[in-house]
């Protein structure tokens, strides 16, 4: 008998104690009048910052962070918030598909349809109607952890199906791709919601696949915008008004402070959000397209070695020959980045003296031989001036070679065969950086 009682107790506890871990982890932890405002044409939030959870009753949201780990069902990756914007990120749990051998259950562990399972609730002010892309930065430890859909004020957009994010497992990183039956790694600037009228919205993302791992998202007008790192800063409204604009805290906190009077708020400088993705005067051409889209990977020309290779550091941000030393230069390095098949895409830099001549080895097999467009300027870089090599099997560890040939108009002015440097992109979204 009292062994019965006792059993009886621990399962009683157990289910309480699962139940307040439920609610606890699960719950908003910002007031539902708090309203996210655009800056700079960019909206940023972070992904625990929703007021509100709807159709719960198959998955949920839970957070982790350094202090909450949530313990739903099965689950049976480790925690990622090292490494997550503020400490702190999204689950949708439980997690019961982790590979291809799981049993796939349309309306539980997965939804091709969006808005039917764990729907989470964000109030966005859009200052004005038009198209705004969507970022989100997102942990995928596999194929079956690597979808979500959005939408906006209980509409679900066909741009909206599919965000997917395919590279760098296991990592945090920013998509903003949609799958397609034709590109399974998704399509960029596919993801987006056509607002009709500016002012407060409802913007609402819910699950496609069971275990995605939320971080943040964002909003933004300009189509070749790309967040790095761990984006801009959120910014929001107490009450949902515009002019008492305050920097979030940490949501370590759990808390958010909505007492700030607009008479302090006017005596802070405006924010900005410094990577707006329109390159400033001193804004690297190379760096700038290089993080264009975080599943790239790049070697600028000055990583390249140069002592006993003919080649010289021109500048901050190129290599380039003497022509009165040398017509000719080559340099190796390591690809030290996941294998894959790739796009490669050769940064060079015009001239006007005439066209450099450069080749592409991988492990001594040239990939690629093409000249430089001819400048109208002494020397200048942008997209006429990069080539594409597609569809390149590269595997970590491969020695990537550049050989390059100064080239003249009259055999008296030569060019110095300057270069930016290599970026390898996913296979099939080269275009984008030389057209």
């Amino acid at each position: 008998m009292k062994t019965k009682l006792i059993l009886s107790l621990f399962l009683l506890g157990t289910i309480i104690l699962s139940t307040a871990q439920s609610t606890k982890f699960s719950a908003p932890t910002i007031n539902k009048d708090v309203v996210f405002l655009e800056q700079n044409n960019v909206i940023a939030v972070e992904a625990e910052h929703f007021y509100k959870q709807t159709k719960t009753n198959i998955r949920e949201w839970y957070r982790t962070s350094q202090n909450e780990f949530p313990s739903v069902g099965k689950d049976v990756d480790k925690p990622h918030w090292q490494g997550a914007s503020n400490d702190t990120y999204l689950e949708i749990l439980p997690d019961e598909r982790t590979t291809n051998k799981d049993l796939l259950k349309k309306g539980d562990n997965f939804s091709n349809i969006p808005g039917k399972i764990g729907v989470l609730h964000y109030k966005i002010k859009f200052n004005k109607p038009g198209r705004y892309y969507v970022w989100a930065r997102a942990l995928s430890t596999g194929s079956e952890d690597n979808g979500l859909h959005v939408g906006v004020d209980n509409t679900w957009p066909n741009h909206g199906k599919r965000m997917q994010w395919c590279h760098d497992r296991g990592k945090w990183i920013w998509a903003s791709k949609q799958r397609t039956k034709e590109v399974h790694c998704g399509v960029p600037k596919q993801i987006y919601l056509d607002i009709a009228t500016a002012g407060v919205h409802d913007v609402q993302f819910s699950m496609r696949e069971d275990g995605f791992e939320f971080d943040k998202f964002l909003l933004t007008t300009n189509s070749d915008f790309v967040p790095t790192d761990k984006g801009p800063k959120p910014y929001k409204s107490n009450s949902g008004t515009a002019h008492t604009t305050t920097k979030l805290k940490n949501t370590n906190t759990r808390q958010v402070n909505n007492t700030t009077k607009a008479k302090e708020v006017k005596k802070k400088k405006s924010p900005t959000l410094g990577n707006t993705g329109k390159p400033s005067v001193n804004t690297n051409y190379f760096k700038n397209i290089s993080n264009r889209s975080p599943e790239n990977h790049s070697i600028s020309a000055i990583k390249f070695p140069v002592y006993g290779t003919q080649f010289y550091k021109n500048g901050k941000n190129w290599l380039a020959i003497d022509p009165d030393k040398s017509k000719e230069a080559k340099t190796t390095t390591t690809f030290n980045f996941a294998s894959g098949v790739y796009d490669i895409v050769f940064v060079g830099v015009g001239e006007n003296d005439g066209q450099s001549m450069f080749k592409i080895l991988v492990n001594n097999t040239v990939v690629s031989t093409f000249k430089t467009t001819l400048s109208e300027k002494m020397f200048e870089e942008g997209i006429k001036f990069n080539t594409l090599i597609e569809s390149i099997n590269i595997k970590r560890g491969d020695e990537i070679t550049v050989v390059a040939n100064v080239g003249t108009n009259d055999g008296v002015e030569y060019t110095r065969g300057r270069w930016a440097g290599i970026i390898f992109v996913p296979e099939g979204e080269g275009q984008l950086y030389t057209k």
